[in-house]
């Protein structure tokens, strides 16, 4: 699993301490829900494609 903690100090602005408890839980069980996902695409699917991709 991330390490959600350690990501939450280094984004610019850092989460507040106090916003943690609230904040990780959540982002643990959507990386849950999205890992299975992850694993099911096929390895030459792109995972991100932009809005300028489509013109």
């Amino acid at each position: 699993m991330t390490d959600w903690k350690a990501l939450a100090a280094a984004a610019e602005p850092p989460v507040p301490e106090d916003l943690l408890p609230d904040v990780i839980p959540a982002l643990e069980k959507l990386e849950a829900a999205f890992r299975p996902l992850e694993r099911a695409l096929p390895p030459d699917t792109l995972l991100w494609t932009s809005c300028e991709d489509d013109a």
